[in-house]
């Protein structure tokens, strides 16, 4: 499995509503596991606040090796949330395990502030973000 198969993986959990296979794919040092340690939490959580996005598309648009056991994607995901169409741009961070590789975190973009077209982004525009705050 690649680091994009376990995205591709959790954006398929999340359109079949399996929360619980969308909660294994999080390494076990995932900031977000800090809030919900427990699975059952995890899946009121979910219940409530996930099962109102409805993904329409994800893709991975490059990814960079930071060394063997790290690797970031970026991905754009279109969603449907309050009968609104969104975009969201993150980076990645994928930690690989005995599991195989595992979502750490991401770093998120605004994509109405950027002056280029989504495909068009990369690594540098993330690296020179003023808030780099991953969760």
């Amino acid at each position: 499995m690649t680091p994009a198969d376990c995205l591709q993986q959790r954006f398929d959990a999340h359109c079949r509503g399996d929360y619980a296979a969308l909660y294994a794919t999080y390494h076990p040092e995932a900031p977000f596991l800090h809030y919900f340690p427990e699975l059952d939490d995890y899946l009121s959580f979910a219940r409530e606040n996930l099962s109102a996005i409805q993904l329409r598309s994800w893709r991975c648009t490059m990814e960079r090796r930071l060394d063997e056991q790290q690797t970031e994607c970026l991905q754009i995901i279109e969603f449907v949330h309050g009968g609104l169409s969104c975009q969201a741009l993150e980076s990645a961070l994928l930690l690989h395990t005995a599991k195989g590789w595992l979502y750490h975190s991401a770093q998120k973009i605004d994509p109405d502030t950027l002056s280029v077209p989504l495909t068009q982004v990369d690594f540098s525009h993330f690296d020179q973000a003023a808030d780099k705050v991953r969760f």
